[in-house]
């Protein structure tokens, strides 16, 4: 059985700037759950402490200690976060229906594992450090990348279902928010969407998050 009262600390990237770090960080808001976060500063060429590594099994960030259980992967976060604080003692980040449920995780995945060329050339990192330079135009294709996630998202918008899922939508405007934040024109509908999204509190507590002044200087 897990020990619900066990303390929970999410551990992340100290630049705050990382979609994965992000869904852990909404997940355990809208849980309702009280955690503590602690920063690493993952630079190229450096690695993570040997304790850290064994501990998470596959060294990464996002991790999540709850207790003397640690975990990484984000998606496993997620998920692990819904079956130890279940609805209805906690609030669910993902439909309760099965078909729901089954087409809010298909929105996570294809946010996650596509359009790798727009994540690229408008990469999260520009939402809260913009570049000084003007940025070049989208390419062939990101440009097609960028288009598919809008349409996805007005179809989305159009069928109702995406509000009613905390996490899925919290993800899908993140992912927005890269075209949004850099300049990118996503018509009326999807901006509203993003505006009332980032101003859940939830969302509005990483988006506002302290962060270092400057990006680390190692080519990200």
């Amino acid at each position: 059985m897990v020990a619900t009262d066990a303390a929970l600390t999410l551990y992340v990237d100290a630049y705050w700037c990382s979609p994965f770090d992000f869904s852990c960080y909404v997940a355990l808001h809208e849980k309702g759950l009280d955690f503590s976060t602690s920063r690493a500063i993952i630079r190229s060429g450096s690695g993570f402490p040997l304790p850290y590594r064994e501990r998470t099994l596959v060294a990464r960030v996002p991790a999540l200690a709850h207790g003397d259980f640690w975990l990484s992967e984000s998606l496993a976060v997620v998920e692990y976060l819904e079956e130890a604080f279940p609805p209805p003692d906690y609030p669910a980040l993902l439909p309760a229906e099965v078909r729901a449920r089954a087409r809010a995780r298909q929105i996570v995945s294809f946010l996650r594992s596509e359009q790798a060329t727009l994540r690229q050339e408008r990469t999260s990192w520009l939402m809260f450090y913009p570049s000084r330079r003007s940025l070049p135009p989208l390419s062939p294709n990101a440009r097609l990348e960028a288009d598919e996630l809008l349409d996805v998202t007005r179809r989305l918008l159009a069928s109702g279902e995406v509000r009613e899922w905390p996490l899925a939508s919290a993800e899908l405007a993140f992912a927005l928010l890269r075209l949004v934040r850099t300049g990118e024109p996503v018509g009326d509908d999807i901006a509203a969407f993003v505006a009332e999204v980032s101003a859940r509190p939830s969302v509005r507590s990483f988006l506002e998050h302290s962060r270092p002044p400057h990006p680390p200087d190692d080519g990200r």
